[in-house]
């Protein structure tokens, strides 16, 4: 993995270790607290007061060659 103001990597394990230390994290806080949340008696602060930072990992291809997907190229065909 390269340091920058965001990361790289072709290793899906990286990625989805990323993602299950978020959903354990700020992703369960989030839906242990939804209803909290959404009627303003908790905010995501509340979470940062005891946690610094959390990483989340998004997937991003170039092609689409070998992943069994089919290309759409025309709205028209969905």
């Amino acid at each position: 993995m390269k340091y920058s103001d965001y990361g790289t990597t072709t290793d899906e394990s990286i990625v989805t270790q990323i993602n299950e230390d978020y959903d354990a994290t700020l992703g369960k806080f989030l839906a242990e607290n939804r209803t909290k949340l959404n009627i303003g008696e908790i905010s995501v602060s509340t979470f940062f007061e005891s946690t610094s930072f959390v990483y989340e990992a998004r997937t991003e291809v170039e092609t689409i060659v070998g992943l069994d997907l089919l290309q759409i190229n025309e709205l028209n065909d969905l």
